[in-house]
C-alpha cells in the first residue's frame, strides 16, 4: 500500500506545479499591484472594479453566447455525420479522414487558413459575396462588418471542432449494444423511437464527456480569433481572453488582469458543473 501512494507522488507534485501554485499566485497577485512602480496591497479593489467594466462583462456575455451557438451546433453535427458514416466502407472512410483533419491543426494554423480563406478574393469570401449579393443583403466583409466578423467566427470553430464530436461519436456509436435496439425494432418501435429509448441513454456519457471538452474549449478561445479579427471590428469579437491579454500585457495591469483569470476560471468551472449536472440528470429522463 505504501508503494502505491509513494508511486502518486511525482503526479501530484505535477498537478501542483501545473494547476495548484499558479491559482496561488493568481491570488497574490489579484490582491496588489504587482510589477508596478509602487508595488501595493489593494485587497478586493479590483474585484469590485469588475463588477462595474462593462467591457469585461459584455465579454463574458458575448464568450458564453459564442459557446452556447457552437456546442448547438456542432454536437448535433457530430453525431448525425456519425449516424451517418458507422457502416465501415472505403467511402465512408475517406469521408470520416476529411471530416476529421481539421482537429489536427493547430489554432494559429487555423486562424491563418481563415484569415487567407476569409478576405475578399478568398473561397469563402468569394461564395459569401456570391450568396449575399444575391439576395440583396450587402457585401460579405468580416473585417468590417460586426456579425460578419462573428458569424466567421463561430463558422471557423465549427469547421475546426465539428471532427471532434465526430471521432467521439462514431466510436460511442460502434461500441452500443445493439440488443436494445434489435429488440425495439420486432416490437415495431420507429426509428426515432429506437434512437430515443434504446440507443440515446448508451451515449450519454460519451456527448457528456465531448460536450464537456468543447465548453471548455470555446471559454478559453484565443489564438483563431486573435489571428482572424483581433477581437474586431470594435469589440465584436474580443472574448474574456483577449481581454485579459489587452489588460495584462498592453495596459500591464496584472493585477487586475489576474483578478479577472480567477473570476473567469470560476465562472468556466460553474459552467461545466451545470452542464455535466443537467447531461447526467437528462440521462434518467430519457431512460
Amino acid at each position: 500500500m505504501k508503494t502505491q501512494v509513494w508511486l502518486l507522488f511525482p503526479a501530484l507534485i505535477l498537478t501542483a506545479f501545473v494547476g495548484i501554485f499558479p491559482i496561488f499566485a493568481l491570488v497574490n497577485y489579484a490582491l496588489q499591484t504587482p510589477f508596478a512602480i509602487e508595488n501595493r496591497f489593494v485587497g478586493l479593489t479590483h474585484f469590485g472594479f469588475m463588477f462595474r467594466d462593462y467591457r469585461f462583462i459584455d465579454a463574458i456575455t458575448r464568450g458564453i453566447t459564442f459557446a452556447a451557438i457552437c456546442l448547438a451546433i456542432e454536437i448535433p453535427l457530430g453525431l448525425g455525420l456519425a449516424y451517418m458514416l458507422r457502416k465501415p466502407g472505403k467511402i465512408n472512410a475517406v469521408i470520416s479522414a476529411l471530416i476529421a483533419l481539421p482537429t489536427l491543426f493547430p489554432p494559429v494554423t487555423i486562424g491563418m487558413m481563415w484569415l487567407l480563406m476569409a478576405r475578399s478574393n478568398g473561397p469563402i469570401g468569394m461564395i459569401f459575396n456570391t450568396i449575399l449579393t444575391s439576395i440583396g443583403a450587402g457585401i460579405y466583409d468580416p473585417f468590417r462588418n460586426h456579425m460578419h466578423a462573428l458569424g466567421t467566427v463561430i463558422l471557423m470553430d465549427v469547421w475546426h471542432w465539428t471532427g471532434l464530436v465526430f471521432l467521439v461519436s462514431l466510436a460511442a456509436i460502434s461500441g452500443m449494444d445493439e440488443t436494445y435496439a434489435l429488440s425495439a425494432r420486432t416490437e415495431g418501435a420507429t426509428r426515432w423511437q429506437i434512437f430515443r429509448y434504446a440507443e440515446l441513454p448508451q451515449l450519454v456519457f460519451p456527448l457528456t464527456f465531448v460536450s464537456l471538452l468543447r465548453l471548455i474549449d470555446t471559454l478559453k478561445i484565443f489564438d483563431e480569433v486573435y489571428i482572424l479579427t483581433g477581437g474586431g471590428p470594435g469589440l465584436s469579437t474580443e472574448f474574456v481572453t483577449q481581454y485579459i491579454r489587452t489588460v495584462g500585457i498592453e495596459q500591464w495591469n496584472v493585477g487586475y488582469a489576474s483578478a479577472v483569470s480567477l473570476v473567469y476560471l470560476y465562472i468556466v468551472i460553474v459552467l461545466c458543473w451545470l452542464m455535466i449536472t443537467v447531461l447526467t440528470r437528462g440521462r434518467g429522463l430519457i431512460e
